[in-house]
């Protein structure tokens, strides 16, 4: 376990950046960092949250006082575009976005946006969609926008960067949740095993695993909040995990290729290894989680009515 020194930003001027899932919570503090460092951001979401629809004015409209940034060129920007990230075409299509936006390819892709299970339609609670949503937007979404982006870096004969979000819920498993959990077991199976690429190709793949955080994704869904306890369990702050997704991204020499890095309160960072790894600690336990098993009950009981 470490704690890591006070932020420090790598040089990012000139480049720039994709963050699907940017309109809210850990991807926009992440959005944030990657802007202050220099950066061009291109957010990929269905909407921008109030805060960060806010941050986003305020930015654009020092942008247009005062233009330039210390004779250094143009100030680094950030552009919105909605998109639907269980869309492969969409996928394809933002970095068209990103190109006549910005110019060029984005060096860093961070397809970070995300679905927790009781908010969406899930193992338990299922609707007569052909496919699980959480599985398509938490772990089909991010691994098909990285064959995007790797094709073509590739073909551009380019470097490229990417991380991608995990969770603690990756190092064990819960029946309440099974398929937040699988998908996030398969976002640390993919980033391992796309840590040849950096040698390969100079293409560096990492991901942060969070634990339970004080963002959207908990807090503005009733059902997903049930959960937890705000007053009682440690929940992390979105900052402090996209401090994480900044260092596990370039700290080349203290993370190398395929780090999957755990961080969770108080700025605790964590590499998580892939055998014989001790697991995440107590405090990544949500206190209310095992109250909600009544819901699987709750199904099991519908279940044993149900006639084909």
């Amino acid at each position: 376990m470490s704690t890591p020194s006070a932020p420090k930003y790598p040089d990012l001027r000139g480049k720039g950046a994709i963050v699907t899932g940017g309109g809210s919570g850990i991807c926009n503090a992440f959005v944030k960092k990657l802007h202050a460092a220099g950066a061009n951001v291109l957010i990929a979401d269905l909407r921008l949250h109030k805060a960060a629809q806010e941050w986003m004015d305020n930015l654009n409209q020092a942008s247009a006082q005062s233009g330039t940034r210390n004779g250094d060129g143009p100030a680094p920007r950030v552009a919105f575009t909605k998109i639907d990230v269980t869309d492969w075409d969409q996928l394809e299509g933002v970095f068209d976005v990103y190109e006549k936006e910005f110019g060029g390819l984005p060096y860093l892709i961070c397809p970070g946006a995300g679905v927790y299970e009781p908010s969406a339609p899930n193992f338990w609670n299922e609707r007569e969609d052909k496919s699980y949503l959480v599985l398509r937007v938490n772990l089909e979404h991010p691994i098909r926008i990285s064959r995007i982006a790797i094709r073509r870096w590739v073909a551009a004969n380019q470097s490229g960067n990417l991380v991608l979000i995990s969770s603690v819920a990756a190092q064990k498993a819960s029946l309440l949740t099974p398929l937040y959990g699988a998908s996030k077991h398969g976002i640390s199976c993919f980033v391992r095993a796309m840590a040849g690429l950096d040698k390969m190709a100079n293409i560096r793949v990492t991901a942060v695993a969070p634990g339970p955080t004080r963002s959207p994704l908990f807090t503005d869904d009733p059902k997903a909040l049930s959960f937890i306890d705000p007053e009682k369990d440690k929940l992390a702050h979105p900052d402090e995990v996209a401090q994480g997704l900044l260092g596990v991204a370039f700290s080349e020499s203290g993370f190398p290729a395929g780090t999957i890095l755990e961080v969770t309160h108080c700025n605790q960072w964590r590499e998580v290894k892939l055998l014989n790894d001790p697991g995440p600690g107590a405090h990544t336990f949500p206190s209310k989680k095992d109250q909600a098993i009544v819901d699987v009950q709750k199904a099991l009981d519908a279940d044993r009515a149900w006639k084909r």
